[in-house]
């Protein structure tokens, strides 16, 4: 079965991370997708916010998601590995842990377009002992370095149709969701302030890392595929 969503505004929060840090994280079967920079290879990871519009199955429609990813490589195909995700809905977080880890959480989202298109973008979470705070807007960029472009970026960062996850399949280990929409065209953005304990209580990020992220991106909105996960032996 698959699974429709119309999503919309996205936004991406990217940073740049110390292989070794992200290392641990990796499960059998999956290496990171590098990157050299001036301060050597680097890893990177997500964190993404949307808000679900008309969806198939219904009970995933109209809900705010955040999920937590490390950009991947499975057998030289690039992928994002879910590391935690959050949605707003009981329902849809029930529908959607049988294809990544999913939690149920409470996520408020405050977007103003008074004077541009996203000129306000402001995302609070929690799950647990874990929160988040965002505040960004659109904001034009020239540098998209260690990117050569701003196509470059969105092709590493946002044109990734493989997703995975570790003990999704109901017979454990390693699953693939195979995912599919139409090419992005996000605007830049500019985050203004970042606070996500959940990097940091990984080891990933400091509380100052976490301020200062490599790069942001928004995508009013896209229509997005997923497929039921399948086991990778």
């Amino acid at each position: 079965m698959a699974i429709g969503l119309k999503l919309r505004n996205l936004l991406y929060v990217i940073h740049a991370v110390d292989p070794a840090k992200a290392a641990p994280l990796m499960p059998p079967g999956l290496e990171l997708d590098l990157r050299p920079t001036p301060q050597g290879e680097r890893a990177f990871v997500a964190t993404v916010v949307v808000e679900a519009g008309a969806a198939f199955p219904y009970i995933m429609t109209g809900f705010r998601q955040i999920n937590y990813r490390i950009y991947v490589r499975h057998n030289e195909q690039p992928g994002a590995l879910f590391v935690r995700s959050w949605v707003s809905s009981r329902a849809a977080a029930a529908a959607m842990n049988l294809a990544i880890p999913t939690e149920h959480a409470h996520i408020q989202l405050e977007i103003q377009d008074h004077t541009a298109p996203y000129s306000q973008y402001r995302v609070e979470g929690r799950s647990g002992t874990h929160q988040i705070a965002i505040e960004a807007a659109a904001a034009e960029r020239d540098d998209y370095a260690p990117f050569a472009s701003h196509d470059d970026a969105v092709h590493f960062l946002l044109q990734r149709h493989a997703t995975f996850a570790a003990g999704a399949h109901p017979k454990g280990g390693l699953a693939i969701v195979r995912v599919n929409h139409p090419p992005m065209d996000p605007l830049p953005a500019q985050v203004h302030s970042m606070y996500a304990n959940q990097w940091t209580d990984a080891g990933l990020l400091s509380p100052e890392e976490v301020g200062r992220p490599l790069m942001a991106l928004i995508q009013p909105e896209i229509q997005f595929d997923m497929n039921l996960p399948e086991k990778i032996d």
